[in-house]
């Protein structure tokens, strides 16, 4: 019978225990995420049901924990090591808006009260 051997020290990796951790956390995370998609879907129903058109808020919410999910089993299936949300870095690449340069008004002048005190006087 063939023995295996076991690297102690690949063992004790602490970045192996810490993504156990996370893929813990991660975990909980997605049975409690997939209660509130349930209890959405049920709402989006009811509204769906009344006005014959799903709630936009709503749907817009489902968007993001659907990115959520979609991330979060990603990472628990090893398919990548990039953590979801909030330690998910923003891969969105946002375009820096032109910058417009523009003079200021004069702020306008106020009165000491010196002065104030010399026209009340006169």
């Amino acid at each position: 019978m063939n023995q295996i051997d076991i690297d102690k020290d690949e063992i004790l990796k602490t970045s192996k225990w810490i993504r156990f951790l996370f893929m813990l956390l991660y975990g909980f995370a997605i049975n409690f995420v997939l209660t509130i998609c349930l209890g959405l879907a049920f709402i989006q129903f009811l509204f769906y049901l009344f006005t014959s058109k799903p709630n936009d808020s709503i749907a817009n919410f489902n968007e993001h924990l659907l990115e959520f999910f979609g991330d979060s089993l990603s990472f628990l299936l090893f398919k990548t090591d990039e953590k979801p949300f909030p330690f998910k870095g923003n891969s969105d690449v946002q375009e820096e808006g032109e910058v417009i340069e523009g003079e200021s008004e004069p702020e306008p002048e106020t009165p000491n009260e010196d002065s104030e005190a010399k026209e009340a006087d006169t």
